[in-house]
């Protein structure tokens, strides 16, 4: 009988782990029956396939017209400068600040994404403060899942 924390004889992947020391799990793609590296969700091919697919979608997403209007709409130093302001009339977060929680808000978010449009891009009303973490999980519903309904 092998021993009770080594994988069984035959295993293809007997000789580069021992069962027991951590904790083991398939690769996410469909179909590998991989394990996946040590606190992640894909063996290491399917990880790097999934970061090449995650780049070509960044780089498509930066490489529309809207993205370019964008960038330019937050270089200008007025942008800047009424941004400072807003977050210093508007210091909270207002997305923690529904769950009870105060947490310094240290970006201004466009509640509808203005895509590029200055009328919405300057509008204050479609303004809101929000900490780092609230705006970032906000713009990647937007940016990765508007698609989807």
């Amino acid at each position: 009988m092998p021993a009770p924390h080594a994988r069984p004889a035959g295993h293809p992947d007997r000789a580069r782990c021992v069962w027991g020391s951590a904790l083991l799990k398939i690769c996410a793609a469909p179909g590998c029956e991989e394990f996946a590296d040590a606190g992640g969700a894909r063996c290491a091919r399917h990880q790097k396939e999934q970061d090449v697919r995650r780049a070509a979608q960044k780089a498509a997403a930066q490489a529309t017209p809207h993205a370019a209007a964008a960038r330019a709409l937050y270089a200008d130093p007025r942008w800047k400068s009424a941004a400072r302001a807003f977050l210093a009339r508007h210091p909270l977060c207002g997305d923690c600040g529904e769950l009870g929680v105060i947490e310094p808000a240290t970006d201004v978010d466009h509640i509808v994404p203005h895509k590029g449009d200055r009328r919405r891009f300057w509008d204050r009303s479609n303004w809101q403060p929000l900490c780092h973490r609230c705006h970032s999980r906000k713009t990647a519903r937007e940016v990765w899942h508007a698609d989807r309904g």
